[in-house]
């Protein structure tokens, strides 16, 4: 194969560069107008009040949990499948994340696990049930319905983790919307990116002049005089990455098009490949990820080493929080556990083509075909007649 297929790639042009350049020339470098335009447009296309742009993802979480006064001896209720943010920043806090299972093939969390997990906080009384954090995994809403039916009953705030859904939606309604706070991420994986960067959106005025403080070291300004009102962070979004933001955004509905055009291609041409099972397919995903789940026999490193092989990235879709070492002991939750070690991200981006998706798709089943063989071998060798002494 002549050229490389990368699992992720940004889609950058000369308009980026343009507003770098005019960023650069103004010599207003960290959270400036660019800023206050990125926040304006973020906030436009989520319908939402308030808009708060910071550093990263991460740093949106932790703002978000400081703002919201989670504190330490509360509970946090989070889907293990999902990078560790969420957790971490629990932990940050103070706070216990309490880790639950998904559904298999949406990969978001369970709302029945959600409770049972809720009622075996509250009998064993060690933490105080405080927060839901949803996670719309790889740009596909969690059923917010009854996430938010479940968090009603036990009088729970409810901080969504929309890192990778930006513009999605759960029943015409965006994400970030359903609960205190929501949270997006600009990281290079995402639909659009700043580079690093990531934002806060509320309709909580209060919540929203808490995060700005948290972010920029505790600073309020008030008839022009600056006074510090508590022990803030520096997350601030610099005026570079604002720029680069807002252009990626006039592209975003363009790159939302396509993405969803080459998901389509995918489940074309995946629907006969073996030893796979293929996700959740609705018109509100936003598919920051197109993630398979490979069958018990197949050997997940090997194909990812035989597609390399290939000029073709591919690699696991995401991890069961609760195995990090750090949140052990943990019990198990059966459905994270298969993803964690099953799940198989393929190339997905704005820059890829048609034929493409033919070669990874036709390289990756080839393997599997090849897995098939080998696992029916060993079969057959395991019936083989008993051996004779």
């Amino acid at each position: 194969m002549g050229h490389r297929i990368p699992l992720s790639r940004p889609y950058f042009d000369a308009r980026e560069l343009e507003a770098v350049r005019r960023v650069l020339e103004s010599g207003w470098v960290v959270q400036g107008p660019e800023v206050e335009a990125f926040e304006a447009e973020i906030a436009r296309l989520h319908q939402v009040r308030h808009c708060i742009a910071v550093s990263s993802g991460t740093a949106a979480l932790h703002l978000s949990y400081l703002a919201a006064e989670i504190a330490p001896g509360d509970a946090l209720f989070i889907p293990s499948f999902a990078w560790p943010s969420a957790a971490n920043m629990a932990k940050m806090v103070g706070a216990h994340p309490v880790f639950v299972d998904v559904l298999p093939d949406t990969y978001n969390i369970d709302p029945d696990d959600l409770e049972r997990h809720i009622e075996t906080c509250l009998n064993e009384g060690k933490h105080k049930p405080r927060a839901v954090v949803p996670v719309h995994e790889f740009g596909l809403a969690a059923d917010m319905d009854k996430v938010l039916s479940v968090a009603s009953r036990y009088s729970l705030e409810v901080i969504e983790d929309a890192a990778c859904a930006l513009g999605a939606s759960c029943d015409g309604k965006p994400v970030g919307t359903f609960g205190k706070s929501g949270i997006f991420s600009f990281h290079p994986r995402k639909s659009i990116t700043t580079g690093e960067g990531g934002a806060i959106v509320t309709n909580d005025a209060d919540m929203a002049d808490r995060c700005r403080a948290w972010r920029n070291h505790g600073q309020r300004l008030a008839g022009g005089q600056r006074d510090f009102i508590l022990p803030g962070l520096n997350y601030r979004m610099t005026e570079i990455q604002a720029a680069i933001g807002r252009v990626q955004l006039t592209k975003f509905a363009g790159i939302l098009q396509k993405r969803r055009s080459l998901v389509r291609e995918y489940f074309e041409r995946l629907q006969q490949c073996p030893g796979l099972r293929l996700p959740t397919d609705t018109a509100q995903h936003t598919w920051q990820t197109m993630m398979v789940v490979l069958a018990d026999s197949v050997d997940r490193t090997a194909i990812i080493q035989h597609l390399a092989g290939e000029g073709i990235e591919v690699g696991p879709g995401s991890v069961a929080g609760h195995l990090g070492a750090h949140f052990q002991p943990q019990l198990p939750l059966t459905v994270s556990e298969k993803l964690h070690r099953r799940g198989l991200a393929l190339p997905l981006h704005a820059g890829l083509n048609v034929e493409q998706i033919d070669a990874a798709v036709e390289s990756l089943c080839r393997h599997l075909d090849r897995c098939k063989e080998s696992s029916i071998s060993r079969q057959d060798l395991s019936q083989a007649s008993p051996r004779t002494s």
